[in-house]
């Protein structure tokens, strides 16, 4: 794999591995209280709508689409 390549898997490695700490953080605090639960799907869902437009603006920047090639139908699959 290219060298440079392999640097920002490791990148985003990272931040994988301090996301999960938190997503654990997440589900504890959805069993509290039903309220809670109904409004940290808000919180988890702004989250990754933040991820998609940075994608997308990204993509508009450099006039690239950075999602071509990623299978959708994986990631809706992987519910």
């Amino acid at each position: 794999m290219n060298p440079e390549l392999t640097q920002l898997q490791k990148k985003l490695d990272h931040i994988l591995n301090e996301l999960y700490p938190l997503l654990r953080e997440y589900a504890q605090l959805r069993r509290s209280s039903p309220q809670i639960r109904a409004q940290s799907s808000k919180v988890l869902e702004q989250f990754l709508l933040q991820i998609m437009r940075m994608t997308k603006q990204v993509s508009q920047e450099y006039n690239d689409d950075l999602m071509q090639g990623i299978s959708l139908f994986k990631l809706k699959m992987m519910q």
